[in-house]
C-alpha cells in the first residue's frame, strides 16, 4: 500500500475511526424509551448489548430494571432467531403488564435484516397494549441521533385534545442522567411557583403524559429533542424554544426570561430566591474568591454549555477546554459560548485528553469516563454529566435551578480542600 505524502499531517475527524464522546445509536434510543416510566424495552440481541446499557441506569437506580434481552445465542447469528423476540414481548407483558412496549434490534439482529416489524405485528394480535419496533442497530448512527429519532417515533400516539393554557412540555431530560429526578423536582417548583403548568416531560413520564403531550403550548428543548419539537410545531401548531439547561441564578432567570416570551411567568417569587441563594453561599465567599480565575475544563453533552456558562459567569472560573458530545443544535450553542471557552472539542476523546493533559488545568467537571483524566492529571474531578456510575444521589440536592447553585458550590469546595 502507497502512503499519502502528508501522512503526518493526516487527522482523523468526528465520525471516521477516532473514538467519540458518546455511545451508539442504541444507547441513545434507550434513554429516550426508558424514561417512559411505565414502559419497557427489549432488546433482541444476545446478553451483552442488554447487560451494557442497563449497568449505566441501574447503577444510577438499582430498582429501575426496564430492560430485557430476546437473548441471541452464536447459532442465532446465522439462523436468526424472531421467535425469540415475540416470546420475549410476550414475557415481559405478561410479567409487568406495562403501558408501552419497544422491541429494538442491535448491530447482530440488524445485520442479519430480522423482521421485527412482523414480529410486533404478531405480538399485536395478542397483546391489546401500544407496541412499537425501532431500528437501533449501533452501526447507524450515534447516541444523539438515537435518542432524537427516539423520541419523534412517540408522535405516532399524541393526540391533540384541549390546550391547558400557560402549559410547556419539557423535551430532551434524560431520566438517567446524574440527579435528574432532583432536578425535575426543582425546575417543577420553579414553574410551579412563576405560575406555569409542566404538562409533560419527554421522556421522565408516563405514557399517557406523553400521549397529551400536545395540549401544551409550548414546547422547550433542552439541547436533545429538536425533531420532535420540529414535527409537533408541524403537526399540532406548538411552537418550540431551544433553551440552556438552567443552573445557577443566571442560568434559571434566563431560562424564565425564555419562557415569558411564549408563556406568562410570574417573576414575583424570583427576590426571594436570591436571597436565599446569597445567605447560602456568603459562608463560603472567601473559598469563591479563590476560584476566581482558575483555569479548568468542562465535559458533557448539551448540559455542558449551561454549565460552562453557570462556572464562568458566576464563579469566575477560566474555562480552557470544553468538550461536547455532538447533538443537532450544536453549531448555534457553539456561537454563544466562543467568547469564553478557549478550546472547543466535539465528539473527540483522544483531542479532548490532549488538550486535558497538555493545558495548565486546574479542576475537571465530567462524568465518570473522566476520572483516569483527573487522576493522571492530579486535579480534582466534579461529576455532573452522563453516564455517573461511580457516584450515586439519594438526597434531594439538585444541580439545576436556584436550589443547584449552593450544591454545585458545595462539590466543588469540598472536591479542591480534599484534594
Amino acid at each position: 500500500v502507497k502512503l499519502p505524502k502528508n501522512i503526518n499531517k493526516l487527522k482523523i475527524h468526528f465520525g471516521d475511526l477516532m473514538e467519540p464522546l458518546q455511545g451508539c445509536r442504541m444507547i441513545g434510543a434507550i434513554r429516550a424509551f426508558n424514561g417512559i416510566i411505565d414502559g419497557y424495552s427489549i432488546l433482541h440481541s444476545p446478553p451483552g448489548c442488554h447487560s451494557g446499557v442497563m449497568m449505566l441506569e441501574v447503577l444510577q437506580d438499582n430498582s429501575d430494571w426496564r430492560i430485557a434481552v430476546s437473548g441471541m445465542h452464536q447459532r442465532d447469528l446465522v439462523y436468526g432467531a424472531e421467535n425469540k423476540c415475540l416470546l420475549a414481548i410476550k414475557k415481559v407483558y405478561d410479567t409487568f403488564k406495562p403501558n408501552f412496549i419497544v422491541a429494538m434490534d442491535c448491530c447482530s439482529s440488524g445485520i442479519l435484516g430480522e423482521d421485527l416489524e412482523s414480529v410486533v405485528n404478531l405480538a399485536k394480535e395478542e397483546i391489546d397494549k401500544d407496541i412499537i419496533y425501532f431500528s437501533g442497530a449501533g452501526y447507524h448512527s450515534l447516541a444523539y441521533s438515537g435518542y432524537d429519532e427516539a423520541l419523534k417515533s412517540l408522535i405516532q400516539f399524541m393526540e391533540q385534545k384541549e390546550t391547558i393554557p400557560n402549559s410547556i412540555n419539557l423535551i430532551g431530560i434524560k431520566i438517567d442522567d446524574f440527579k435528574a429526578r432532583e432536578d425535575i423536582e426543582e425546575i417543577r417548583r420553579i414553574c410551579s411557583n412563576a405560575g406555569v403548568n409542566i404538562n409533560s416531560i419527554l421522556t421522565c413520564d408516563t405514557f399517557d403524559a406523553i400521549k397529551n403531550a400536545p395540549n401544551a403550548e409550548l414546547n422547550v428543548v433542552f439541547g436533545d429533542g429538536i425533531k420532535l419539537a420540529e414535527v409537533m410545531k408541524k403537526k399540532f401548531n406548538i411552537p418550540y424554544i431551544v433553551v440552556d439547561y438552567p443552573y445557577g441564578l443566571n442560568g434559571t432567570l434566563e431560562f424564565l426570561n425564555s419562557l415569558n416570551e411564549h408563556v406568562n411567568v410570574d417573576f414575583e417569587f424570583v427576590e426571594e430566591e436570591k436571597k436565599r441563594i446569597i445567605k447560602t453561599v456568603e459562608k463560603v465567599q472567601f473559598y469563591l474568591k479563590g476560584f476566581y480565575g482558575m483555569s479548568s475544563a468542562v465535559v458533557g453533552d448539551y448540559k455542558a454549555f449551561g454549565f460552562a456558562k453557570f462556572l464562568s459567569d458566576e464563579i469566575g472560573f477560566d474555562i480552557d477546554t470544553l468538550g461536547v458530545s455532538k447533538f443537532y443544535n450544536i453549531d448555534s450553542k457553539i456561537n454563544e459560548i466562543k467568547d469564553i471557552v478557549e478550546n472547543i472539542v466535539i465528539d473527540d476523546r483522544k483531542e479532548l485528553e490532549d488538550k486535558i493533559m497538555e493545558n495548565n488545568i486546574e479542576i475537571l467537571f465530567g462524568s465518570s469516563y473522566e476520572k483516569k483524566i483527573a487522576q493522571n492529571k492530579n486535579i480534582p474531578l466534579i461529576r455532573f454529566s452522563y453516564p455517573v456510575v461511580d457516584e450515586i444521589s439519594l438526597s434531594n440536592t439538585p444541580l439545576a435551578g436556584f436550589k443547584g447553585a449552593p450544591t454545585i458550590i458545595e462539590r466543588i469546595i469540598n472536591e479542591i480542600i480534599k484534594a
